[in-house]
Formats: C-alpha cells, sequence, structure tokens
C-alpha cells in the first residue's frame, strides 16, 4: 500500500481541483491520501464531488510563523464542519484577498501590468488566494520563466513586492486542530532554517518525516518522533505547479507501513 498524506487543490495554490486530484490519485493507484489545501477546507464542502475510489483523511495546513520564518500546522481527521475551524478558513479568506491586492498594487508600482480581475474571478470560485496565484499571473504574463524566480526576485519574504500578513501562533492553529477533532503535525521541518529546535517545544502530535523538502534527513527526523511518541506522517506537498517537483501525482510516495500508526489513528 502507498499513500500520499499532503496535496494541495485550485482551493488554495494547486493546479487540479478537488474532483480532478481524487481521480488521479486513484489512477496512480494511492491506497490513502489527504487534501491538505492552505488555510481552507473548501475542498470537503459542495460543490465539490471526491472520487470513492481511494480514502481520504480530511485535512488542512495551517499557515503560521515563528521569529520570522513561516511555520505550517497540517491538522488530519479533522471534523471540517467545524464552526471555529470555518470561522478561521473565512478570516483567513478575507485576509489573503485583502492582502494579494495590495501585492498587485505594489506590482503595478513596479512596472508590472495585472488585473485584479483574475483574483476575484477565482474567490468566487471558492479559493483562497495567496502569493502563488500572483507570481503565476506575472509567468503569464511574460515577465518571469517560472514562479521560483517571481519569489526569488520579488515575493519572498521583505522582498519589494511583499506584504506582511496576520497569522496564528503556532498554539492558536494546534488548538484549532485539537477543537475540530484532529491532530496537529508539523509541516515539512527541513523547510526551518534556524527555528526549529524552538518549535519542535510546541504541543504537536506528530511531524511530517516523508517529504522532498527533507530527504537526507529521514533518520533525524524519525528519531524525534520516537522521543516525542509522535505520530510519522508524509507526502508529496504536489501542487501540479511546472518546474515544482512532483511534477506528477505518484511520484513521491510514501509505503503505508512507514506510517502505519498514523494511517490507524481514531478520532474520539
Amino acid at each position: 500500500m502507498i499513500v500520499d498524506l499532503h496535496m494541495h487543490t485550485t482551493c488554495s495554490d494547486g493546479i487540479y481541483s478537488p474532483e480532478a486530484l481524487t481521480k488521479m490519485a486513484v489512477e496512480a493507484h494511492l491506497d490513502v491520501i489527504a487534501i491538505s489545501d492552505h488555510d481552507t477546507v473548501a475542498a470537503y464542502a459542495a460543490p465539490y464531488h471526491l472520487n470513492a475510489g481511494t480514502r481520504i483523511i480530511p485535512a488542512i495546513e495551517m499557515s503560521s510563523d515563528y521569529e520570522g520564518e513561516d511555520v505550517h500546522v497540517l491538522g488530519y481527521y479533522l471534523d471540517t464542519a467545524d464552526a471555529d475551524l470555518l470561522a478561521y478558513c473565512a478570516q483567513f479568506k478575507e485576509r489573503r484577498f485583502r492582502r494579494a491586492l495590495e501585492i498587485i498594487d505594489r506590482c503595478i508600482s513596479l512596472g508590472y501590468i495585472l488585473d485584479r480581475g483574475y483574483l476575484e474571478k477565482r474567490i468566487a470560485e471558492g479559493s483562497t488566494i495567496g502569493r502563488p496565484h500572483i507570481a503565476r499571473m506575472l509567468v503569464k504574463k511574460g515577465y518571469f520563466s517560472d514562479v521560483k524566480s517571481v519569489f526569488d526576485t520579488l515575493l519572498y519574504r521583505g522582498g519589494p513586492a511583499y506584504v506582511p500578513y496576520h497569522r496564528k501562533t503556532i498554539h492558536e492553529c494546534i488548538d484549532l486542530i485539537h477543537h475540530a477533532g484532529g491532530i496537529a503535525v508539523l509541516a515539512h521541518p527541513g523547510l526551518l532554517r534556524k527555528v526549529l529546535t524552538q518549535v519542535l517545544t510546541h504541543p504537536f502530535d506528530g511531524i511530517e518525516v516523508y517529504h522532498p523538502k527533507n530527504e537526507g534527513r529521514y533518520e533525524e527526523f524519525l528519531e524525534i518522533a520516537e522521543q516525542k511518541g509522535w505520530y510519522v506522517s508524509g507526502g508529496s506537498d504536489f501542487h501540479g505547479v511546472p518546474g515544482r517537483f512532483p511534477e506528477q501525482l505518484g511520484v513521491f510516495v510514501v509505503e503505508a507501513k512507514q506510517v502505519e500508526r498514523f494511517l490507524n489513528y481514531q478520532r474520539n
């Protein structure tokens, strides 16, 4: 059995709709998946109809930070109808939209010609807007060759078009996930540069050991999970974006036995 417990759809910054992604998961012979869109659980609600050919664990990836570094918290086995969780998602969606418009305005002031209409259309479709959407707009316009170049030039933290925004603390994200009946997992710890030790002191339930950005450090993160009694998780962080690994679903997968305890979790 193979699984992928970290992927994104058009409800946040992925390329494929929830229906398309779950169909692709079946075609890739994935036995268990988790759609973990950024700060939204919209993929699990109407009007989407998820393919029933694979087991789907309801999930979310929440945005936080710690001392200037991005820290993402994955929530699994959630009650996606939880009122507090839905309120968080609604508030975050509005904040992201307002922030995106500010970023657009900064890009325009720097000489890039962009149209707000695209973002308004995505919001109407139920998407949560983020920097990747604006990066793709700039690539489509021919200003940059790929999304990474946009981030490296304009949208990095502190960059010319970067706009900061308020995020929940790590503790608040964990509390929201627990309140919704889920377990909180530290996402892609390999991306944390200076704050990993401090972040690990927070009351997570698990750690995402298997992730493309963690390669070469699996044993290190497995040892942390063992020491803390945490669940072990893993996934591809698939977005479907050309040039971003993995470009195809099923290229990076995790064996079910590697995350067996996680897969056997039962919500009370």
